[in-house]
């Protein structure tokens, strides 16, 4: 008996996935622009191209993705590909975020070879208040913790911020269960 190969997602057909607003994430009202920056790897620390990230946050004052009207895009929704060298760059508002939380962007990765999409989250706060954030309290004291921490690089505006997303191996993104 020989075994087949299971199923992945993709290839990805980017002309209907591709976003109009390609980089920026657009809101219903104004806010501290940031940029995020990184790069998508795989086990062996080899990036990946062809893949597609997505991104959701709350707006700069706390509030949930807007709809959208017409044709329009969501506010709070972004959605970027991986270039051929596998690093992405989104540009957005500083999410609010609710008493006792950390800013944050929900991030959701496409690639070939996942069963799933990948769901995790990047933070844009110091070591202290993330690990203050409710959701984060089983992961007190590891290491794995700074695997979901943007690095601010360049500060001005926009604050530029640095964050890699690795898939396995040592240094592996946490990620959550969908």
């Amino acid at each position: 008996m020989q075994r087949t190969p299971s199923q992945t997602i993709g290839p990805f057909f980017h002309e209907a996935l591709r976003w109009r607003e390609g980089e920026k994430v657009r809101f219903a009202e104004s806010g501290r622009p940031i940029v995020l920056t990184g790069r998508l790897l795989d086990g062996a620390g080899d990036t990946l191209a062809d893949s597609l990230i997505e991104t959701w946050q709350l707006s700069p004052l706390g509030k949930p993705p807007a709809p959208a009207t017409g044709a329009a895009l969501p506010h709070g929704l972004g959605r970027v590909e991986t270039r051929q060298d596998g690093t992405f760059r989104i540009e957005t508002l500083m999410p609010g975020a609710p008493e006792g939380a950390a800013p944050c962007i929900e991030v959701t990765v496409f690639a070939r070879g996942l069963l799933k999409p990948l769901r995790t989250r990047v933070y844009l706060a110091d070591e202290a208040r993330v690990r203050a954030d409710p959701l984060l309290k089983p992961l007190a004291g590891s290491p794995r913790l700074k695997t979901l921490i943007a690095t601010p690089e360049a500060v001005g505006t926009p604050t530029v911020y640095h964050w890699d997303i690795r898939l396995q191996g040592v240094g592996e993104t946490v990620f959550f269960a969908m």
